[in-house]
């Protein structure tokens, strides 16, 4: 029996050329970089600063408890 499609396939790690793209590719793994943050933070009791800047110039953080009480 063969299967019909190939699953998730390996994503070649190079620069993107289509802006549109590359703004929502970071912004679903700006999301899921942070989930993983939280997540860190919560089973390991640890305390998590995280700063992000953006394509567009812009900068994002998370912060556990707080951006300010960690660092």
């Amino acid at each position: 029996m063969m299967k019909k499609n190939l699953g998730r396939q390996k994503v070649e790690m190079v620069k993107m050329t289509n802006e549109s793209h590359l703004l929502v590719t970071f912004s679903k793994r700006r999301a899921g970089l942070f989930k993983k943050a939280s997540e860190l933070s919560t089973l390991c009791v640890a305390e998590v600063v995280i700063v992000v800047f953006s394509p567009g110039k812009k900068v994002y953080t998370f912060g556990h408890p707080s951006v300010d009480a960690v660092i």
